[in-house]
């Protein structure tokens, strides 16, 4: 075999091989994330409250990196589900990872309502320090009407209330962009109260 024919047939190799790597990466990529289509079925195959519609929104600041699927229907005797996905990119497609999904608050009240408090994840696969979203969707049938809360920011703690629409099938109250380490950018969320309509407490986080 000529030199030639040996500096040909190791560029031949290496393409080859460059192009089956490529090829097992971008596979890895596909079958480990979701279009936006796919992440709607995989909320219906693992909804607890057999759930077939979603409402779709981002928490502002992350917009590009996370998106959260709300059941919009479903059984609206357990707690309202939030399904939590991350955009993942391959050069210029973008897809999604799923994270994680709300459960039963574990506190007073579990039985009512459910939460999750969600932190983001940098690119080394560990939690960013501050939390984005604190998430709560509740039963229907609870008759939560008001919530009230306690913000602290740099400045000082404040309570806020805020009303509930019990109307539909949706029910859920969200605080993104909380910051429990960072004292120049705080935003806390504690104390959280939920009312039935007649004012009676019916849970506490």
């Amino acid at each position: 075999m000529t030199k030639k024919k040996i500096i040909k047939r190791g560029i031949l190799i290496t393409v080859l091989s460059a192009a089956v790597i490529f090829a097992a990466v971008f596979a890895h990529y596909y079958f480990t994330t979701m279009s936006p289509d796919e992440c709607k079925e995989y909320c219906i195959e693992n909804t607890q409250r057999n759930a077939t519609d979603f409402v779709v929104f981002s928490d502002g600041r992350y917009i590009e990196s996370y998106i959260y699927y709300v059941a919009a229907d479903g059984d609206s005797s357990k707690a309202q589900e939030l399904f939590i996905f991350k955009r993942k990119y391959f050069g210029p497609l973008a897809r999604y990872e799923f994270i994680m999904s709300s459960t039963q608050s574990g506190r007073e009240g579990e039985e009512k309502f459910g939460s999750v408090q969600f932190f983001t994840i940098n690119d080394d696969g560990e939690k960013d320090t501050d939390s984005t979203l604190l998430f709560f969707g509740s039963k229907k049938d609870s008759d939560i009407s008001t919530y009230e809360y306690t913000l602290t920011v740099k400045e000082g703690s404040n309570v806020y209330s805020g009303n509930v629409q019990n109307d539909h099938s949706i029910w859920y109250v969200r605080f993104c962009g909380l910051n429990n380490t960072d004292e120049d950018y705080k935003k806390v969320i504690s104390d959280v109260k939920f009312y039935d309509s007649k004012g009676n407490l019916v849970g506490v986080y």
